[in-house]
């Protein structure tokens, strides 16, 4: 069977949960103090995981929760300042938004459809809200390299060079190495004892070249030449 020239747009697939059901249980999670994980990867599935927030904060009142939604692929522009205001980490795998992965011609692109892709990947936009980003690979979907990944984030372009796609919600290197390291760190509510090169945190590691002076294009293959775990050299490449 071929497939529709403008893909799969009109299809709206189904939630895990009806949304008044799920609505329930991030509630009775959070009133136990468990931190809720939900993969959701379209405009309907993250406002679903939102309004649970929403209900759970109404409900049991707030606290420092830091909920996850995972993926965050399509996101409704009207939902972006709602991360910050309910707390809830935008924990995003950038290398999923190349252009060669999920751009014009791939299958994300296509059944997502032209008047919904602006919606992909608001990395810059959810930052500029406030929310907290927190960066990762998903593997096996996408290369486990987080230089590859803050590449991506930074250019929205092919690995070979060529075109970005939706370069206005491409970040700064700054902000792409705070979400692997910093955001992740504070999202797992560990940025106590990692995350940052800081005295008396578990790891330090010297990289082959400084991302935050070299060009986009000289990012990957970046490696880490020293590891330095409580102190003691554990990987050294020189």
């Amino acid at each position: 069977m071929s497939r529709p020239a403008g893909g799969c747009r009109h299809h709206r697939g189904e939630t895990f949960y009806p949304a008044e059901e799920f609505g329930d249980l991030p509630t009775r999670l959070d009133a136990r103090g468990f931190q809720c994980f939900v993969h959701a990867t379209g405009d309907r599935g993250i406002r679903t995981v939102l309004d649970a927030v929403e209900q759970a904060r109404t409900v049991n009142g707030p606290r420092d929760a830091r909920h996850q939604v995972v993926h965050v692929e399509c996101l409704d522009p009207r939902d972006t300042p709602r991360f910050a205001r309910l707390g809830v980490v935008a924990c995003m795998q950038p290398r999923h938004c190349a252009p060669e992965i999920a751009g014009p011609g791939q299958d994300w692109a296509r059944n997502v459809g032209p008047e919904r892709r602006h919606k992909a990947w608001p990395m810059r936009s959810l930052h500029a809200e406030g929310a907290v980003l927190a960066f990762s690979s998903d593997w096996n979907v996408a290369e486990m390299d987080p230089m590859i990944g803050i590449y991506t984030a930074v250019t929205r372009q092919p690995l070979v060079g060529g075109a970005a796609w939706r370069p206005e919600e491409t970040v700064s290197v700054e902000t792409a190495v705070h979400a692997y390291t910093m955001g992740s760190a504070y999202a797992n509510f560990l940025e106590e004892d990692r995350g940052s090169l800081t005295v008396g945190k578990l790891a330090d590691f010297v990289l082959s070249r400084d991302v935050l002076r070299v060009g986009p294009e000289d990012i990957p293959g970046t490696v880490a030449e020293t590891v330095i775990v409580g102190g003691e050299v554990v990987v050294h490449q020189g």
